[in-house]
């Protein structure tokens, strides 16, 4: 969050008041109350905030907490005292002690947790007490808990601590397709919902529609529902499969159901035929960007003209040479296929 947060100062040495400006995107606020026992009843003496917004770009960035003379509550992220703290998001790996100091021995307070707005999704949010070794899920939108400090530190002091439970939110993806572009190209549409905890989206092909390989890969918005297309500049004109990898940032994976488009057949127009004084003129269309073997074989089978043709050029003029008349074989083949044969007359 950095320079997104600004706090303004305190109206008494007993509470801070803060100013957030949250990030761009859907952000999940925990207040944290530290609530003291007076005359009057139970008050609030200090404030917390946890915020968790998937624009933030490192955890652990947020607002240095101003410590009053009494009834101080922070949170401790590496060495620093926050009153303000925020997550891009949460694991199971994360533990956020709350610290509580210089509080009146004997007087009863209460910590104060409303999640009212920290529906966090695939999160569920606990709050330890090291003292009473005891675990309270945040299943309300307030939970409170009870304790009166005395000369023993550990009844308050790093006493407090919130942790997590994650689990893989469904992925949904749906509106998946796969279109052969006018140029050949294949261009990869999907769209994700239900999907806040990924990192990334892989892009997988296959020329079979078993063995997948990865194209591309780009980075997960991590909002309740995205639009996402890619390109694939590289495609053959062969039939082509595709399907979308999701990773969660626990390091599962989902998959989206496969998607096809069909390949482009090659048209190939070979003329004069009857060939007459050798020359042999040649057009494709549909070709791959590749080369090509084009070969003439007589009727024993006997390699009598062979050359490379290169797929991006669509026009060719061959010279086969003075051949004895009568019927051939003329193929043209890929590395991977024949994709064109044809009988041919010689005069």
């Amino acid at each position: 969050m950095g320079a997104s947060m600004l706090v303004i100062g305190q109206t008494s040495t007993a509470r801070n008041i803060a100013h957030v400006h949250s990030p761009k995107g859907t952000a999940y606020s925990l207040y944290v109350n530290l609530l003291k026992n007076t005359v009057s009843g139970f008050g609030q003496a200090n404030g917390l905030k946890l915020l968790v917004n998937s624009s933030l770009k490192a955890n652990g960035a947020g607002s240095n907490q101003i410590q009053n003379t009494a009834d101080n509550i922070s949170f401790v992220e590496k060495g620093k005292l926050l009153g303000i703290d925020g997550y891009n998001t949460l694991t199971s790996a994360d533990t956020i002690t709350i610290s509580v100091t210089e509080l009146t021995a004997g007087t009863n307070y209460q910590l104060q947790l409303v999640a009212t707005a920290f529906k966090v999704p695939g999160v569920t949010t606990m709050i330890v007490d090291r003292y009473a070794k005891t675990i309270t899920e945040l299943t309300s939108d307030t939970t409170t808990l009870s304790f009166t400090p005395t000369a023993d530190t550990n009844t308050y002091g790093k006493r407090f601590a919130l942790a997590f439970k994650t689990t893989a939110l469904p992925i949904r993806l749906i509106s998946g397709s796969a279109e052969r572009l006018k140029n050949g190209q294949v261009k990869v549409n999907w769209n994700a919902l239900g999907a806040l905890d990924l990192v990334s989206y892989t892009i997988e092909s296959s020329t079979n529609g078993n063995s997948f390989v990865s194209v591309s890969t780009v980075d997960a918005k991590n909002v309740a529902s995205a639009n996402y297309s890619y390109i694939d500049t590289k495609a053959s004109n062969a039939n082509k499969y595709y399907r979308i990898k999701a990773t969660n940032v626990d390091g599962s994976v989902t998959y989206s159901k496969v998607l096809f488009v069909a390949g482009i057949s090659a048209a190939i127009n070979v003329y004069p035929n009857p060939v007459a004084g050798g020359l042999l003129h040649l057009s494709a269309s549909n070709l791959s960007d590749a080369k090509y073997a084009v070969v003439v074989y007589d009727l024993a089978g006997k390699k009598v003209f062979a050359a490379m043709i290169d797929g991006r050029s669509g026009s060719y003029n061959l010279n086969i040479g003075k051949q004895v008349a009568g019927q051939y074989s003329l193929v043209i083949s890929s590395e991977a296929s024949v994709v064109y044969s044809t009988s041919l007359q010689v005069k």
